[in-house]
This record gives C-alpha cells, structure tokens and sequence, in this order.
C-alpha cells in the first residue's frame, strides 16, 4: 500500500515554512477543518478554539522565534490565515484539556480517542548492538501526515514525522543521535494554565539538541500546559522516559535494556492518571509490548516489527484499525523504528500489518 510523503526543507525557518505549506496547501486547510469538527464533538466550538489559537501566536514567537518564523511561512506558502495553520500546532493542548474536562464531568466521550504505544531499547538488548527507539502513533485516520526531512541552516539536520501544517513533528531523531518518541497522558490539572509553551514546540526543541541533557531541557525547565509522555534517547545507549503533568515530572529508566510506554501514568504517587479511564485499551497495550518485547533476549528489527503489528484485543491493540460498531474515529496512523545510531527512520503509513516500513535517513 501507499507511503507517507517525503518533503526536504532547507534553508532559514521562514523559506522552509513557505516550501512546507505551498507544498502541502490542500491538506492544511483539510486538517484545519477535520480537528475543528472535532474540537465541536468535545465541547470546543469553532470561536473558541479560534480565539486559543490567536493567544497562542505571540506566546509562540515569544518561546521560539524560530517555530514562529516557520509557523508564519507555512501561512504565507499555503495562504492560510496564521490563526488556521497555529490551530494545527496546538491541537495537543486543545484536545487534551478537552479530555481532562470529559473526565472531570464524567462526560460520555464521543468515541475511543488515542493509544500510542511506545518502546525503547538500549545497546545491550538490540540484537544491532544501536540504541532504537519506536512506537505506534494512533490517532485520527483522516489526518493528513508527511515526512519532513528538514535541513535547516545553523541547526540540526532531522527526520520528524509530522502533520501537515505543523512545524514541530510527532516524533523524530536529529544528526547527532538524538531522537524521541511520545504518548498522550491526561490528569485534572491539563489546561488549568493553557498559556504556557506548547508541547510541539518543545518536541522540536528536543531535535535542535546536540547534546542529551539539551533535549531533556525543554521538557522540564518550565511547567507545561497539558500532560504528555516522552521517551528520550542518544546513540551512546542512554534512554529516559519523562512523564509529565503540568506542575510535576517523574523519570522512568530502561529495566534491563528496555523502556515500554502506553497512555496512563505510571508513576501512581506523583499523578493522577486519568486517560485510560477514556480509553482503557492503554492498560492491554501497555503490558503487551512490556511482555513481547521482554521475552527476547536479543531484540531484532524483524521482532520488533512483529510485535508492532500485533493484534492481542483486537481492533484496540499495539496495531490499532478503525472500529464502526463502537465509533473509534482513530487507527494506528504510523508505525516507526529509529536507530539512532545509524540515524535513520523507519516508517508505516498505517496499521504496519498492512503497510511496509519505508527507510528515511537523516541527511549527513
């Protein structure tokens, strides 16, 4: 079946957001439109999430000039109004908070949401003897995605797969062996405090480091405005996984060689963990990628792949596909392995039991 697009951005931030959104013109305006229906389904009206998206435009180029500059490109190349193409890099913060308000009110939400699945595995356990890092991202299937390959000057060459109109990527790994992965967490405390930077921003901070304590950074230096998960990793072998609220952090360090990661919390002291009371396959996922992968003493790329399309409880496992019958608007949207010590990404652009891995390497 298909594969994502590829795109090459070089140059400075403004010239690589303009070659970004005349590219993809058509499919930002599809993506501004597809999250304002569902903003609607969790209570967020269209003015509503206009008038976040218009906030957030200053208190973006005041955390990162440079994302504002790409930001600003991307509207000028697709034509879209700035207020659209920022509706796209803080949906997380917007869907999020919504969550957290379903929970708080004991809402009945629309349907199952998300459940990426999450994995990292140190030199000692990767059959390879490299440091790779990968997950399943599980999200709305008519969302339009790519592969941006960017080569920005002054910074870091990167592989990120994003959306389109979104500057900061999903996940991804940079030239210097520097990658990381994520996953959707919810607590009550998400978009008490929207204002603050937004979580694409700081993913995008993550790939500018050139050093593992740098792309720590940008997750801890100051609070955040939603929850979210993020496993971290450099080619000499180190991996943590940070998990984040608002207010508070905790860190989760590899048992053996390996890291495994779902959407709910699991450090239960620190937070209160909220999302798999929205979407509780999190828990079956969670502790079937722990097992599987575990159970291998020399973890090989063909074993992860394996593991990535499985099927264990079925159609909410590791290997997610759409669910009529219960109104699950979402499918395993991407499937990715990244060594990072060979700099590259592997990448499904799908369920990966029904697409192949297609090899993106970051530019040397």
């Amino acid at each position: 079946m298909g594969q994502l697009p590829h795109l090459v951005l070089e140059g400075e931030p403004r010239e690589r957001g303009r070659r970004h959104g005349e590219q993809f013109a058509a499919e930002i305006e599809a993506n501004v439109g597809r999250y304002l229906d569902y903003f609607a389904q969790y209570g967020v009206d269209e003015d509503v999430a206009r008038e976040q998206a218009s906030g957030f435009v200053p208190r973006i180029e005041d955390a990162n000039e440079a994302y504002f500059a790409e930001m600003a490109g991307v509207a000028e190349g697709s034509g879209l109004p700035l207020e659209d193409v920022t509706i796209v890099n803080v949906r997380h913060t917007i869907v999020y908070s919504a969550f957290a308000d379903d929970v708080a009110e004991e809402a009945e939400a629309p349907g199952p949401v998300d459940g990426c699945t999450s994995f990292g595995i140190q030199p000692e356990r990767s059959a390879s003897g490299n440091t790779v890092l990968g997950q399943n991202w599980d999200w709305l299937a008519p969302i339009d995605a790519f592969i941006m390959d960017a080569r920005p000057d002054g910074a870091p060459n990167l592989v990120t797969l994003t959306e389109a109109g979104m500057v900061g990527g999903k996940f991804g790994l940079n030239e210097h062996g520097i990658g990381y992965v994520v996953n959707g967490l919810t607590t009550p405390d998400d978009g008490a405090d929207p204002a603050r930077k937004p979580s694409h921003v700081r993913g995008r901070e993550i790939l500018t480091a050139d050093r593992l304590d740098k792309a720590i950074e940008p997750v801890i230096a100051d609070k955040r405005p939603c929850s979210r998960n993020y496993m971290i990793g450099h080619a000499a072998g180190e991996i943590v996984d940070i998990e984040t609220g608002p207010e508070a952090v905790s860190y989760l360090y590899p048992d053996e060689g390996l890291l495994t990661h779902a959407n709910h919390f699991r450090d239960r002291e620190t937070f209160t963990s909220e999302f798999e009371q929205i979407v509780p396959h999190t828990v079956c996922r969670g502790m079937r990628i722990e097992r599987l992968l575990s159970r291998q003493d020399s973890i090989a790329e063909d074993d992860i792949k394996a593991v990535l399309r499985d099927h264990f409880d079925a159609p909410m496992g590791i290997c997610h596909h759409l669910n009529d019958e219960e109104d699950d608007p979402s499918r395993t949207k991407a499937s990715v392995i990244m060594d990072l010590d060979q700099r590259r990404m592997l990448a499904a652009a799908g369920p990966p039991c029904e697409h192949e891995y297609v090899e993106f390497p970051v530019a040397t």
